[in-house]
Parts: C-alpha cells; structure tokens; sequence
C-alpha cells in the first residue's frame, strides 16, 4: 500500500491530506505546524538515547513512536509522521566509513576519504544496495521494515524518509574541509565528486521513499518533526547547508547542475538550509529545482524580502518563525499573515512548538515555561488553528512549476 492509500484508509488523515491538496492549487486557507524543528544537539529524546537508536532498530521505532505521539491529537493541520533518526551520517555510512556515536549528541563521521579518492571511485553504484549495507544503513533499514508493519495495525504516524542530506553536503560530509579548495585547485575532482554524491542521494532517496510506500513524485515530510506534510506533487526534501560556504559562482558551477538533476528525478525539490546566503536564497527561488524553500536562520534574513521573493516566484515557504520580543500569539499570527497575504506568498508556518513530554496520552503537553507549567494547552493550539484558518482563507497564491 503506497501513502496516498494509507493516508484514504483514515478519514482524519484524508481530510488533512484533501487539504493540503488544496492549499498547493493556491486555495487558502494555509497550513499551520505546533512543533519543534529537529535538533542537532542536546537531549531531544524521550526513551532511548541516540547511541540506543544507532543499534537497535525497535529502540528507533519506540522512540519515534514516543515523539510523534501528541500529533495523533489532530491539534494543528500536520499529519502525523515519523523517521529513523540517525542524523546526517547515514547517507555517507553506505560507503562504509566509520561513525563516531555517543548518547545526546547527533554522530559525525570519524574518517574522511580525500577528494581524489571520493572523486575516483567509478562504481559507487556497488555500495548502493540494502544487501550490503552495514551499521547504520542496516538499522534505517529495518526500521522501515518494523514501522511498515506497524502502520498497517493503525493508529500510528506515517514514516517519512530518513535525513539524506543534499548533494553538496554529502560530499562534504565525506571528504571534510578539504573539499573546499577543490574548486580552485581541482574543479574536475569537485565535479566527479559531486556524481557521486548525486549517486549516493539518488539511490539512497528511492531506497527509502520504496521503504516508506511513497511514489516517485509525491512525499510526505516532516523535517525532523512529528507532524508532516503531505506534499502530492513533489517527491523529495534535499538540505544544502554546505553550499552557504562557498561563493555564488561556485554554486552556479558545483552544484546548480546535480540539484537540476536532482529535481527531475522527483518533480522537484523541497529545499533546506542553514546560514545566511542571499545569493543561494535568490538562486533557490524561482528556480527549476526549488519548489518549496526553508531556511535554518529565518531570523538572519529580512522575512519580508524573503516573502516578496517567495511570492514573485511562486517558492512556498515552509518553516518555523519565531514570536517577536513582547508579541502574544494573535499578534504572531497576524503579523504572519500580513507579511504573507502581503507578498502573495505561499506560506506553511510552524509555530511555537509543542512537545509531548510524558508517558500517556494523558501527559501530552507542549513546551514548558521555567516555572513548569504548560505555555500552550491543547484547546489553544486548536484555537490559533482556527484564527490562523480565519486570517488566510482568502488568500491565493501561484505556484511555480
């Protein structure tokens, strides 16, 4: 069963799924998302530590399942995911290099091949198979294999694929620092490196979208949060961190073209990153891989003249957006909702988190102030559900194609 199915076999996910379908064709009103996007550091788990997940696929299921259990309350217009949350190695792990794993803090990988050695390896499609994976590719793996059996029971999140990293990204992950002065010193290097990386995303992405259910052109996505979305016309997420630390030319040359390619094997891309790059934010929109865009550091960037491009290329923005200092939550939303309306852009907007922080369905609550108490009750994210939805109905959007 693919996941449109399984999102039809539900009324309350094919209601949430019929409305996202409607939000893409620039029907208001807009999507909005109580959580928290994904940390890379700290204590972001509730049962079973990161090194307990890196070894165990039950303790992952467990601890995704434990995450993602408030967003089965139908409190925002996400529909309830999960992922193998293995962290930004994973990918990289197909080519056997080892990882370096400890309890709270997401792994890195504890050796690197040269940029010659990444850049000559010619059968790279050797390492892409599930029969031959290892460590971490392994437990992803079978990840998938227990959440699939489980979804088919009901009444759990959906599986969405794990974080594959983008193509500049996962040559950076496995070359290093070193990788940078490749396009001065070695520009073919860099791009034979680059193939294969595409190769590593390519293959890695389908791997896991067969996994998930998930067809070729359409996906559900969470970000590293338990509420998704369901996306019916775009079929993969990619994150180019990396690409904010080379210059704008370099990435008209080095990555421009593996992220067009990239978005032709899945009708498009949702794009990701971290950093500040006005030169990469303006390339990104509008573009031909670029569909859906967010930024890391919203707060490093001017939100409206990242709205106005947003809204002249028909990019839908997606992500979080913190309160102003001394703003409430109806000031938040209408200052949303202005900036958006505005600028005609198209806009999915995680909100102030929530988090479910207990044992029992009972226990759910979101984020706690310092002296303890819940910051937003259930019946309030509802509420600002329902203000969000009043403010937006009426807006209208184009997408771009």
């Amino acid at each position: 069963m693919n996941t449109r199915a399984f999102l039809n076999a539900d009324p309350v996910l094919a209601r949430k799924a019929l409305f996202f379908e409607h939000f893409w064709e620039g029907q208001g009103p807009f999507p909005i998302l109580f959580a928290k996007p994904h940390l890379a550091k700290g204590k972001n788990w509730i049962r079973h530590s990161i090194a307990e997940q890196h070894f165990d696929p039950i303790a992952a299921l467990e601890e995704a399942l434990a995450l993602a259990r408030f967003s089965l309350l139908d409190i925002d217009d996400g529909i309830p995911v999960a992922r193998a949350d293995l962290g930004t190695t994973l990918f990289p792990s197909f080519l056997g290099l080892k990882v370096h794993i400890e309890a709270d803090v997401h792994p890195w990988l504890a050796e690197h091949l040269s940029l010659s050695e990444y850049a000559g390896m010619q059968n790279i499609g050797e390492f892409l198979t599930p029969e031959k994976a290892g460590g971490e590719m392994r437990t992803a793996t079978e990840f998938y294999h227990l959440f699939r059996e489980r979804a088919e029971e009901g009444s759990v999140p959906l599986p969405y694929i794990p974080d594959n990293q983008g193509i500049f990204d996962i040559s950076h992950i496995v070359i290093g620092t070193d990788l940078f002065y490749g396009p001065t010193d070695d520009p073919d290097s860099v791009h034979a490196a680059q193939r294969n990386s595409l190769a590593l995303y390519l293959e890695g992405t389908r791997l896991f979208k067969d996994l998930a259910g998930e067809e070729t052109g359409s996906m559900l996505h969470g970000h590293g949060m338990p509420s998704g979305v369901w996306f019916p016309d775009i079929g993969a997420r990619i994150s180019e961190d990396s690409c904010t630390l080379i210059s704008g030319d370099a990435i008209r040359e080095f990555c421009v073209p593996y992220l067009e390619e990239a978005a032709q094997s899945f009708g498009g891309l949702f794009l990701h990153f971290c950093g500040h790059h006005m030169d990469f934010l303006r390339l990104s929109c509008g573009s031909s891989w670029a569909r859906v865009l967010n930024l890391g550091n919203p707060e490093s960037f001017d939100l409206n003249e990242v709205f106005s491009l947003c809204g002249k290329s028909g990019t839908v923005y997606f992500g979080h957006i913190d309160l102003a200092d001394e703003e409430d939550d109806d000031d938040y939303l209408e200052r949303m909702a202005e900036t958006a309306g505005r600028n005609k852009a198209g806009l999915i907007l995680v909100a102030p988190p929530v988090r479910y922080t207990g044992n029992a369905v009972s226990d759910v609550e979101i984020e706690l102030t310092e002296d303890g108490t819940p910051d937003i009750s259930i019946d309030r994210c509802r509420r600002l559900r329902e203000r969000w939805h009043d403010l937006t109905a009426k807006f209208r959007f184009k997408r771009c194609v």
